[in-house]
């Protein structure tokens, strides 16, 4: 059974069709990228997929249970996190307390435990900590916990948002253009995060990123969106050689002048 199922799922804003008929399954334990021209769809099918957008047609099943709808603060708990575009994190607290938001979704304290630090209140929050430092020093950053996470390089925020990701203890992560604004060296480093991250941790990958090299190095199956619909599937080496997908990234005219 697929960890995560889209059918046939569409978006529609007004009179603009953002998404098409899409569908994709992706197995547990996969890393699996999804590709495209800019405005294909690709964040789109993030948001809906995490619930931040609800789809006009189509199912979302997540570990067999259908979760289409459902707004993003109760699909972590499920096991679905993910990082985006643009890097959101709160600037003016540590890295720590960063990481600790990500895993406070886990924990089970009620505002009476918090207002009379109860027993369990003591004792989540002490796990919090541990395990926020545990998931800070596995993405490499440890060292920085107590740094305000405004005070980073952009390297080093990239992999903060990973491990607020990590931290919930999703099943699922989705990595929304996650070398966006990295250089070579860094780029490198985070595949070799992603790839301990799959294999080390268990977890199911699915990434959005423009870095063709970096995506064809990860991923074990790809989807290729183009103007909201998909247009190619298949592993990386089919996806290089597919015609539609070679035309979408470099237009009929350059095609052909390859061809000749």
């Amino acid at each position: 059974m697929s960890l995560l199922e889209v059918k046939h799922v569409g978006m529609q804003f007004g009179g603009l069709k953002a998404l098409s008929e899409v569908s994709l399954s992706v197995k547990e334990g996969q890393i699996y990228a999804l590709i495209g021209p800019n405005g294909a769809g690709k964040s789109t099918l993030f948001n809906v997929i995490s619930g931040f957008l609800t789809p006009t047609e189509g199912t979302i099943s997540f570990e067999g249970k259908e979760i289409q709808g459902l707004p993003s603060y109760k699909l972590t708990p499920l096991g679905i996190s993910r990082t985006f575009q643009n890097i959101r994190l709160l600037g003016d607290v540590t890295v720590l307390e960063n990481v600790r938001l990500g895993h406070h979704v886990r924990c089970k304290q009620t505002f009476w435990d918090a207002e009379f630090k109860t027993k369990r209140y003591r004792e989540e929050e002490a796990k919090s900590i541990a395990d926020g430092v545990e998931v800070l020093e596995f993405v490499g950053i440890g060292a920085v916990k107590n740094e305000l996470a405004k005070n980073l390089p952009y390297g080093i925020q990239r992999k903060l948002e990973i491990a607020r990701a990590l931290a919930t203890g999703a099943k699922l992560l989705l990595f929304d253009e996650p070398c966006a604004g990295m250089n070579s060296a860094e780029k490198l480093a985070l595949a070799d995060l992603i790839l301990q991250i799959n294999r080390e941790l268990k977890r199911t990958v699915v990434l959005i990123e423009h870095d063709m090299r970096f995506v064809m190095k990860l991923s074990e199956e790809i989807t290729v969106l183009n103007q909201g619909q998909v247009i190619g599937h298949g592993t990386p080496e089919e996806i290089q050689e597919n015609p539609k997908v070679i035309e979408a990234y470099l237009g009929t005219g350059r095609r052909k002048n390859q061809d000749a």
